[in-house]
């Protein structure tokens, strides 16, 4: 696992990576800055990433940092989406969940939002090394 630190919307957040070959690819573009937008509780932003899929699904946790590759994007989810039935995250159509995010739910309303959308920028933890 790989640790990583998300700056979203002014925002500090740290996170690790699974040892996937999909996360490994995002590892390798780190760092990484754009503009994100919301959606319900979940911040999405454009990746350079075309990808596969690789284990689909709709519902995820909080916390959850995941692959769509309808934009293609990665999505912070934080809460419930507009899809949602409850508190669960529920995203837009699947996606393939590649780490998570140390998450206070409530941080999602600390988020500054922008005319131009959300700043992101996501990069290596200093200590990103691979863990055990």
């Amino acid at each position: 696992m790989k640790r990583i630190k998300l700056l979203v919307g002014g925002l500090e957040l740290r996170g690790t990576l699974d040892g996937s070959p999909l996360a490994e690819k995002v590892w390798k573009l780190l760092p990484y800055e754009t503009d994100g937008e919301s959606w319900g509780r979940e911040v999405y932003f454009p990746v350079r990433l075309k990808a596969e899929n690789v284990a689909p699904v709709v519902t995820v946790k909080v916390g959850d940092i995941a692959y769509w590759p309808d934009g293609p994007d990665l999505c912070v989810f934080f809460g419930p989406t507009p899809k949602s039935v409850d508190a669960q995250p529920v995203a837009l159509s699947p996606v393939t969940v590649i780490g998570s995010f140390e998450c206070n739910p409530a941080d999602f309303a600390r988020i500054e939002h922008r005319r131009r959308g959300i700043p992101v920028r996501v990069e290596r933890d200093s200590t990103g090394a691979a863990e055990p």
